[in-house]
């Protein structure tokens, strides 16, 4: 089942592995398994698509969601519903490893992975945040991976994103990203 091949983010430190992908389960779901180094995790966003449940697998997971912070150990837990902001993250000095299931299926949000990792190792992103340089890129990953940044500027932003993706396809720019991230 799934993907074999292991994607890297030297920026904070995560391997992932597609382990089911929503072609393997006919839609279903996505599964997706994670080694987060020290120090590694990702900003405050929300889905507007998809269900993230986040399963413990070595180490000690911080997950920030709501108001809350929690942390689950090897074998705990914890689903996150749509539209509700939260982050995962590491703050041991170990590595931990986790996977998370995205339902239903997200086909989109595994290219978003593939691509990601692809922009930031070729060191086409800023920031810690992992933000493209590429205005066009910035839209179609915002698409493809239905990750909202949880803060106003981004809110402000998200229409005209929507309508730059629209000018990326037009100009084949999506297209070039699946080529040669996703291919």
């Amino acid at each position: 089942m799934g993907g074999t091949k292991t994607y890297y983010n030297p920026l904070n430190g995560e391997f992932a592995r597609i382990v089911a992908s929503s072609e393997d389960t006919n839609g279903e779901y996505s599964l997706l398994e994670v080694s987060l180094s020290p120090g590694g995790g990702n900003p405050l966003h929300y889905h507007t698509r998809f269900t993230e449940e986040f399963f413990a697998v070595k180490g000690k997971l911080g997950l920030q969601y709501e108001r809350s912070t929690v942390y689950l150990g090897t074998g705990e837990q914890q689903l996150i519903p749509i539209g509700i902001p939260h982050r995962f993250f590491n703050d041991s000095p170990e590595e931990i490893i986790f996977r998370v299931m995205l339902r239903p299926g997200q086909p989109g949000f595994e290219n978003f992975l593939k691509a990601m990792f692809g922009l930031v190792i070729d060191g086409m992103t800023i920031t810690r945040n992992q933000v493209p340089k590429n205005i066009y890129h910035i839209a179609v990953m915002h698409n493809w991976g239905d990750t909202h940044l949880a803060s106003l500027p981004f809110r402000i932003f998200s229409p005209l994103v929507r309508i730059l993706y629209r000018r990326a396809v037009k100009l084949g720019i999506e297209r070039e990203l699946l080529e040669r991230y996703c291919g």
